[in-house]
């Protein structure tokens, strides 16, 4: 049995925002569940003794034992005399063992809203492995490690840069196991822990615990209605002085939104006069599903070479395979090249050719997910207006997710009881730096138009069931 998660790593990683002006046990429970939910503590983590926990937190014993006994009705928590209790996600009691299963435990249907994420595009991907595999002979003579990535690759990625308006030379790319890989070594070597990072508010949970693992203070600078604010972010700039900053200017994830032409040229020349380093996650950027042709990337508007841009296959093609990418300089290339081999020396070399094969007919995966994401997308608007009219939801025109505004803040409390009818869904909070947009809930459309339309009348009915909560703290949602 692994040890517990030491309390005061637990405290640490917790925070103050779940406070919300007082320790209550039920805020104390959303808050280690919307760790769970988004990531930041893993399922199936022991957690330390009531005992343990409450001096580091400041709370009374009672407190934590009856936010406790809340996860536990909630099915988030699963406790065995001998063995201490664990963290968990419904309808996945056991410590150990495979993925939750399909229905919830009292045998409904489980649909996981949490994961924005499609299955394989095939048969293109298997046709691309097989390719790959026959491919494979020509480099099995060497080694096998190439630290910034296979040459073809890098060739394949900077090829399509530039097609979208950023010219690129292989020099330039970096592969690595994904954007969240990306992410993580661009922080390792150019933070240290307390430098402010800027970061939009709303933001990617796995963003947000990217910086608090490099133990970097995020500081949100708000999303308006319509998208960014490049005057707040010049005097978040000005004030914060952060190191760096992260954004995702094309169909951000949770609101959709993608960055003006004239707001992409503001925020990198704000960037780059101050000399903060700005990233700019392109996750998202070549899922458009309609609307007008995507603007160039960000880092088209940046001589200067301040912005460093990251990116993957993990949306657009296939979350198994485990590709991205830094754009950048090629001497902060090299810097991040030798930085990895701490970690892991390079990307396996037949993920790699699959990349190569799959990106030769780059177009072909574009099209096969727009014609899967367009109805989807339709069925998830159409079951809002039908199951939850009083739901506002802007139809995003590309990406994987809506970000839906409930009328009274209670989302947190719609997850954890969603959660035990089988659904589970990611609450406004988790994509915030300080526990606001309690209104907010993001719901992926990408799931079959069937299975959206059981899960939004599932919420609604949650939803109506609960009822409008107190008044919760939206200073930064007021205009998202």
């Amino acid at each position: 049995m692994p040890p517990a998660l030491p309390a005061t790593a637990l405290a640490r990683a917790l925070g103050d925002a779940w406070r919300r002006g007082h320790a209550s046990a039920p805020a104390l429970a959303d808050g280690l569940r919307a760790m769970v939910v988004d990531g930041r503590i893993a399922a199936r983590t022991r957690m330390p003794s009531e005992r343990a926990l409450a001096p580091e937190l400041g709370v009374s014993r009672g407190t934590v034992t009856r936010a406790y006994d809340r996860l536990r009705a909630d099915g988030f928590l699963v406790s065995a005399r001998g063995a201490g209790s664990w963290l968990t996600l419904p309808g996945d009691a056991a410590p150990a063992g495979p993925t939750p299963p399909a229905e919830a435990g009292d045998g409904t249907r489980r649909h996981d809203l949490a994961v924005a994420a499609l299955p394989a595009p095939e048969p293109l991907l298997a046709d691309a492995a097989a390719r790959a595999t026959r491919v494979l002979a020509r480099h099995t003579a060497g080694h096998g490690y190439a630290p910034a990535g296979l040459p073809e690759l890098r060739e394949a990625v900077a090829a399509r840069f530039t097609a979208r308006g950023l010219a690129t030379a292989p020099d330039q790319v970096l592969v690595t196991a994904g954007a969240q890989h990306a992410l993580h070594l661009v922080l390792a070597l150019l933070c240290a822990p307390g430098d402010r990072v800027l970061v939009d508010a709303p933001a990617y949970p796995r963003t947000l615990s990217a910086l608090r693992a490099a133990r970097t203070r995020p500081v949100p600078v708000p999303l308006t209605a319509t998208g960014w604010d490049a005057e707040a972010w010049a005097d978040a700039v000005a004030a914060a002085a952060p190191r760096l900053a992260v954004t995702m200017p094309d169909f951000h994830n949770p609101t959709g939104l993608s960055m003006s032409i004239a707001h992409r040229g503001a925020l990198a020349g704000t960037c780059a006069r101050a000399g903060v380093a700005l990233v700019a996650d392109e996750t998202n950027a070549e899922l458009r599903l309609d609307g007008p042709a995507p603007a160039a990337p960000l880092a088209a508007g940046d001589p200067g070479g301040a912005v460093i841009t990251i990116g993957s296959m993990s949306k657009a093609a296939w979350g198994g395979l485990r590709l991205g990418w830094v754009r950048a300089a090629p001497r902060l290339v090299r810097e991040l090249a030798a930085a990895r081999a701490d970690l892991d020396m390079a990307s396996p070399v037949l993920e790699q050719l699959v990349g190569v094969e799959l990106m030769a007919g780059w177009d072909a995966v574009l099209a096969s997910r727009r014609a899967l994401l367009r109805p989807r997308r339709d069925a998830l608007f159409a079951a809002l207006a039908g199951r939850a009219p009083g739901w506002r939801a802007r139809r995003p025109r590309g990406g994987l997710s809506a970000w839906v505004r409930l009328p009274a803040p209670i989302a947190s409390r719609l997850a954890a009881a969603a959660a035990r009818r089988g659904i589970v869904v990611t609450p406004g909070p988790s994509f915030s730096v300080d526990g606001t947009f309690e209104r907010h809930l993001r719901l992926p459309f990408t799931l079959p138009a069937e299975e959206l339309d059981a899960a939004v009348t599932t919420l609604a009915e949650v939803a109506a069931q609960i009822g409008p909560a107190a008044e919760a703290p939206e200073t930064l949602a007021a205009a998202v």
